[in-house]
């Protein structure tokens, strides 16, 4: 299900899977108390933390509504005068990983 998520909306986000057992420092400090639990981020900061087994469409409908508002919240920026929409969604860095997690 997460590959399909991550397939769907490449544009959108960045899916990573954590091993809490070789991460259990970092589980600690960011409250992960069940499995699966899904955060999601913008600009490196955590918007939601959500644990459970839920089905593909409440997480499609979950990235939505972030993408959503951080589209809406990114605003405009002028450029010679004119205001020009902000590109609101930009794709994650592809070594991104939540703050705290190393890679082996």
């Amino acid at each position: 299900m997460l590959e399909r998520l991550a397939k769907k909306n490449a544009d959108k986000v960045r899916i990573v899977k954590v091993d809490v057992s070789e991460h259990r420092e970092w589980a600690q400090q960011q409250n992960v108390r069940g499995i699966p639990t899904f955060q999601i981020y913008s600009a490196g900061n955590k918007l939601e933390q959500f644990a459970g087994g839920y089905p593909e469409e409440y997480i499609q409908k979950k990235i939505d509504r972030h993408a959503e508002a951080v589209a809406s919240t990114e605003g405009v920026k002028v450029e010679g005068g004119e205001a020009a929409p902000v590109q609101a969604i930009k794709p994650m860095p592809k070594d991104w990983l939540p703050p705290g997690v190393t890679r082996k």
